[in-house]
This record gives structure tokens, sequence and C-alpha cells, in this order.
């Protein structure tokens, strides 16, 4: 298991952090964006549904957003720290190249309102800075609310910067490919002996 003590520069507390554990839930939503569509024809789920046998429209939405939510704020905070402490302890790793490298071939999401490149560093601000997300429900038969409804792994965010509106389309499954790319790329390029070398 992949602990690493993120030293603070005031303090010799620690904040010990499990990134197989981040990795293995990264694991678990890219599971879940696949399989939403079909776990929800399974269940039959429709938010008008008078009549229901596991799940009802309000449980499994609450379900499913607070894995995601959890998920994604979890993973985005981690990663963020991560970067601030190889910055702070002067590593020489260009964070714009693996950042690149992690996207390589996969799209994470989209600015719908406001500009700039959606690298996989600023989607990691904008769930930590967002002040409404929303998931995107899509039903199985066009225009038909009495058809099967599921998540299709878009996940909006919206908030403000310098009293300027956003809105970022995150596309959960390309994320969490990207996101699981730069932690295996930091485990390789980071050197953490030099990092545990001063570990109390």
């Amino acid at each position: 298991m992949r602990n690493i003590q993120v030293l603070g520069s005031r303090t010799n507390m620690p904040h010990l952090i499990d990134f197989d554990g981040l990795e293995q839930k990264l694991f678990v939503l890219q599971h879940i964006c696949y399989g939403s569509r079909q776990f929800c024809g399974r269940i039959e789920l429709n938010r008008f549904a008078e009549a229901y046998e596991d799940y009802e429209w309000w449980e499994y939405t609450g379900i499913l957003k607070s894995i995601v939510s959890n998920t994604i704020i979890e993973s985005a905070v981690k990663i963020r720290m991560l970067q601030d402490f190889i910055k702070s302890d002067e590593q020489d790793i260009n964070f714009n190249d693996l950042d690149e490298h992690s996207c390589d071939g996969v799209c994470i999401g989209s600015f719908i309102e406001g500009e700039g490149k959606l690298t996989l560093r600023e989607s990691c601000n904008k769930i930590i800075h967002a002040t409404e997300a929303t998931m995107q429900w899509v039903n199985v038969k066009a225009d038909n609310e009495e058809s099967n409804e599921y998540w299709n792994g878009q996940y909006h965010l919206h908030g403000t910067h310098r009293g300027l509106a956003w809105h970022v389309e995150l596309n959960v499954e390309a994320w969490c490919i990207a996101m699981i790319r730069f932690n295996k790329s930091v485990q390789e390029e980071v050197d953490w002996h030099h990092v545990y070398k001063h570990d109390e």
C-alpha cells in the first residue's frame, strides 16, 4: 500500500494519504459510469413511477450522487495536496507534461460557460470551488416520461470566479481514467526516498 505523508511546513503533524485506496475508489466510480444504464434498466428507474420494487427515484439518485460527489471531492483534494507538496519540496517535476499525458486520448470535460482549457488540475480546482453540482440524466426513450432513466456519466459544476459565472461539464468516466494515470505517473516520477528521508 502506497501511503504518502504530506508534511506541513509549519508543523510536524503529517497527513497520511492512501493513494492506493484513492485509485481503488476511482476504479469503482469508473465502473459505476459504465454500469448506470444497465442498473437503472434492471430496477426500472423512473422519477414519475408510482410503483417501485427496490429503489425509489429519490433514494437511488441520493445514494448515487453521494458516491460520485464524495469520490470526486476526495480525489480532487488529495491530488491538489499532492501537487502542492511536491512543488514545496522543490522536486523537478513538470506537472503540465504529466497533466497532458494523463489526459491523452480522453476528454475529461469542457467549459459550457467561462473560458479556458479544462486541464486535470483545473478540473480539480473547479470541483473544490463549485457552488452547485448536478448529474445529467437521460431517458432511454427520448421525451418519454414512462421510460427508464439513467446517469450518463456527465457531472455539471457551477460557480463564480472574480464575479464571473462558470459552468463545467465533467466527463466522470474519462476523468477517472486521467486521474488514475496521473496518480501512477507521480509514483514513478517523484523521488519518494528523498521525501521519506525527513519523515519523523
